[in-house]
């Protein structure tokens, strides 16, 4: 699809998606070692929406994240809340109730069981309604961050025994959410994706 069109993308959107593929695409030959496929895939998702550092400023990673979110549920809400309707008994629900990478568990033990449960709650609430899908991308990807963190600043050991489920599950729905998410943004290649970052030089 995306040789199809690149001809008639902006180059650096162009140059976005063709870096996302190619990482998803690399994420997607990793069928044994489900670390390295987290860590391509989630290399892919980082392709799509970082942006160059000039536009940074005072913005964060997850604010950046949820502004890419807006984006993709405002074109394409349906198909998003529709695997996460169909994932929910699999993946979904196993990345929510999995204290490890919620937050809290690590930052606020006195009061991480009531804040696991507060969520919960409201992400079944949430489901009902398919304007709900924000927040639920909001929450997963939390979690998410969190395993990410795990593995990308050496908080996890390769092949562990004790992080097996969320590295499987999270791998999992990022396989089946990324090229839905991709397919989002080469079908609106007009919106703002924002300039990408590090650009190719000639220097």
């Amino acid at each position: 699809m995306h040789r199809g069109l690149r001809d008639t993308y902006e180059e650096s959107f162009s140059i976005r998606i063709h870096r996302s593929l190619s990482w998803l695409n690399r994420a997607e030959q990793e069928d044994k070692d489900i670390d390295a496929k987290f860590i391509f895939i989630w290399i892919s998702l980082n392709s799509a929406y970082s942006i160059h550092l000039d536009s940074y400023k005072n913005h964060g990673d997850e604010e950046l994240r949820s502004e890419f979110f807006l984006t993709l549920l405002k074109n394409g809400q349906d198909k998003i809340h529709e695997i996460i309707y169909e994932r929910f008994s699999q993946e979904v629900r196993s990345i929510l109730d999995n204290e490890y990478i919620l937050n809290a568990f690590w930052a606020d033990k006195d009061n991480w069981e009531v804040k696991l449960k507060n969520e919960k709650r409201e992400v079944q609430d949430a489901l009902r309604n398919r304007n709900g899908t924000k927040y639920i991308l909001s929450i997963l990807f939390k979690r998410l961050y969190v395993l990410r963190n795990q593995i990308f600043h050496g908080g996890a050991t390769w092949q562990g025994k004790l992080n097996r489920q969320q590295v499987k599950d999270g791998a999992s729905l990022l396989s089946y959410l990324m090229p839905v998410l991709l397919e989002i943004m080469m079908l609106n290649p007009d919106e703002n994706w924002g300039e990408i970052a590090y650009p190719p030089t000639d220097d």
